[in-house]
């Protein structure tokens, strides 16, 4: 089996990045659901800040994370664009993998 061509090293670099951003906004949305349940449940005061800590460092590993998916979505497209020997199923995924991650960007963070 031949080694992973760049073109196909950089996809799927967009797609883990793609992935990783959906894994924080689960995670985000399932910690701020936990919170509201401690609130409602009159949780230990500790408890519950402790559980807003979660919640605001969950918050802010998003940013860096659309920052990586952007470069490495422009360095994908500029590679799409130097490669020449590269078969045409590779620059297939390569495209839908960038039309993937400006999807994911395009929504609010």
């Amino acid at each position: 089996m031949p080694p992973p061509t760049s073109l196909a090293i950089k996809t799927s670099a967009v797609l883990r990045l793609i992935k990783e951003e959906a894994s924080y906004h689960k995670e985000e949305i399932a910690q701020t659901a936990r919170l509201e349940r401690m609130v409602e449940a009159k949780a230990d005061e500790y408890e519950i800040r402790q559980q807003q800590r979660v919640v605001s460092e969950t918050q802010v590993v998003v940013p860096p994370v659309r920052e990586k998916l952007k470069a490495a979505i422009e360095i994908l497209e500029y590679e799409i664009e130097a490669s020449e020997s590269e078969s045409a199923e590779n620059k297939e995924k390569a495209q839908k993998a960038i039309e993937d991650g400006k999807k994911v960007l395009a929504t609010d963070p």
